[in-house]
């Protein structure tokens, strides 16, 4: 593989990597100034999170390479933009379409920098154990978001909890792809079930 020229590298900043810090997610930090989070922060929270859960729940797993997939896992979003679990139908049914477009898109314009799209084809295709618990603890991170946030985003967009349980039947679903991450999510489903008063109450 030739080595990138200095232009190869400006473009991979210009467009990719400085993108990527301005799409926003639909979910707030629980902290702070509660900003709505960036996908290159949620990208580094969830690697952080994942190297330093791997070893102690899976000793199977390439820990580096946990940490390299949940990097790049989300990196179709500067071409397809993030679509929230609670978006509607619409958006819901053509995610996997656009984010495959982009795919073909970063391939055929930074095809020149293989380890980019080698990670997130792996992740897309969950084509390893170590893709597999990235995807999982990705649906983790987001509801102990919610629980450590106490239902004040929930409540700002008036979430019901039965609205709440529907829109991620097949989020918590996604989770069980790695069974240890997926027990974590069940847990803190739990706690967060136990509060009714962190979510919209019609009455």
């Amino acid at each position: 593989m030739k080595q990138p020229e200095h232009l190869d590298i400006e473009r991979l900043v210009k467009d990719i990597i400085l993108p990527f810090c301005h799409i926003k997610r639909d979910v707030r930090l629980p902290s702070g100034e509660r900003r709505f989070e960036n996908d290159a922060e949620h990208s580094w929270s969830l690697a952080l999170l994942a190297g330093c859960l791997a070893p102690l729940v899976d000793d199977q797993l390439d820990v580096g390479r946990v940490c390299q997939i949940a990097t790049a896992h989300d990196v179709v979003e500067v071409f397809a933009g993030d679509t929230p679990v609670f978006s509607d139908n619409a958006s819901l049914a053509s995610k996997a379409d656009r984010e495959h477009q982009a795919l073909r898109r970063i391939k055929q314009d930074f095809g020149h920098f293989p380890w980019l799209t080698e990670m997130i084809d792996e992740y897309k295709t969950l084509s390893s154990n170590e893709a597999k618990f990235v995807y999982a603890l990705d649906k983790y991170i987001a509801v102990l978001f919610d629980y450590l946030d106490k239902g004040e985003y929930l409540r700002e967009i008036k979430m019901t909890h039965k609205q709440y349980t529907v829109s991620l039947l097949t989020h918590r679903e996604k989770a069980q792809a790695h069974s240890s991450v997926g027990a974590y999510y069940d847990q803190v489903r739990e706690l967060l079930d136990g509060h009714p008063e962190y979510f919209h109450s019609k009455g």
